[in-house]
């Protein structure tokens, strides 16, 4: 069966934008899931990669696709019966992350965070964001402190919640997080309870 042989660059990284599905109809149509926030976002797709089940990857032209309520309808060039595309079922299209469109304001890629520093909210940078990872109940950034800060909060990386009481703000021209730093310690594996002791006893 001929497929479309369409040179994309190899170092470029690749993302999911939907899965596919079971095929429709008889003239090689396919049901695909989306995976991304805008559901007209098939309308712009032309040069895509199919990552099989079976690990094979295949480089495709789109020719033609629908909206139906919620899931694509999908048509690729030279495949134009449900038999030829029949093995493309559950298999992943992929685009260059280059063209994956922005988020709405306040939205995040959660890749898109990793690197981030980290700072308290009296403005000291502490240390990094590694990732985030995505948990069952919450989104958490997995943070590394700074030789520096490590005394203070932990040689070994902690896991902070993405809720409002931990996480108390996002800079995206800054390319840093704030974060309470109490918060932050009670996070960390080591016993902080005589430094906070102190501070409040300091205060008093």
């Amino acid at each position: 069966m001929p497929h479309s042989t369409l040179h994309m660059p190899e170092s470029e990284e690749y993302i999911t934008v939907c899965q596919l599905m079971r095929t429709h109809g008889v003239k090689g149509y396919i049901k695909a899931m989306p995976l991304t926030h805008d559901l007209t976002r098939h309308e712009s797709l032309k040069a895509v990669r199919l990552k099989k089940t079976n690990g094979e990857v295949l480089e495709l032209e789109l020719e033609d696709s629908k909206l139906a309520n919620t899931i694509w309808l999908l048509k690729f060039k030279g495949y134009d019966s449900p038999e030829s595309i029949a093995h493309f079922v559950n298999g992943d299209l992929m685009i260059p992350k280059s063209e994956r469109l922005p988020l709405p304001e306040g939205q995040y890629y959660l890749d898109d965070l990793e690197g981030f520093r980290v700072h308290t909210e009296d403005g000291r940078d502490i240390g990094e964001v590694v990732s985030v990872e995505e948990l069952p109940t919450v989104d958490a950034f997995d943070i590394k402190f700074d030789p520096q800060y490590q005394t203070e909060f932990s040689n070994k990386r902690i896991l902070a919640p993405w809720i409002d009481d931990c996480v108390l703000e996002i800079n995206d021209e800054g390319r840093f997080i704030v974060c309470d730093a109490g918060y932050l310690r009670a996070l960390c594996p080591e016993d902080h309870s005589s430094e906070a002791d102190s501070a409040n006893d300091g205060g008093a």
